[in-house]
């Protein structure tokens, strides 16, 4: 299995076993995501081995931005990130893939602080607001979520409107 074998590439680069434990929790997170998103295209895969040929700069930026708006720590973010650019090299090296993945695909830098959009108070307030209509957990749950990507993105595009 792939995930063996990177297991042994991460070993044979004298990494820690806590780091080594990290890692195969960052691509068990990846794998899920990515895993459930290529379901959604109709295409199906159960393992890292499958989950390769389908790998790609484009997908890792939207892993980037679903882990972002789903309030998982920025060092979170950056460690996961750093597990994505060790597997792309390995599987350089393992000659499974001949392109870099990761390249250009930079860390989630430490904000000033964050704006009023995106202020975690807003969202509460959302989700309280629907929670008082006896909306559904799930539901709840799927409009938080686009809420918070819609903040991200009008954020992300303030200046067009400003």
């Amino acid at each position: 299995m792939l995930h063996n074998q990177f297991e042994n590439y991460l070993l044979s680069l004298g990494i820690s076993p806590k780091s080594i434990k990290n890692y195969k929790s960052d691509i068990s997170h990846f794998l899920g995501w990515a895993i459930l998103k290529l379901k959604t295209f109709g295409t199906y895969v159960e393992n890292l081995s499958e989950l390769a040929p389908f790998l790609n700069r484009g997908m890792v930026l939207e892993y980037k931005e679903f882990v972002s708006i789903n309030s998982v720590a920025r060092k979170t973010i950056n460690r996961r990130l750093s597990t994505l650019r060790q597997l792309s090299k390995f599987l350089i090296t393992s000659e499974i893939l001949d392109f870099d993945f990761m390249e250009q695909v930079k860390n989630i830098e430490a904000s000033k602080g964050k704006s009023a959009l995106s202020s975690s108070s807003v969202v509460k307030g959302f989700i309280s607001h629907l929670e008082a209509g006896s909306v559904s957990k799930n539901t709840i749950k799927n409009y938080a979520s686009d809420v918070r990507q819609f903040l991200s993105w009008l954020e992300s595009n303030h200046a067009r409107f400003a």
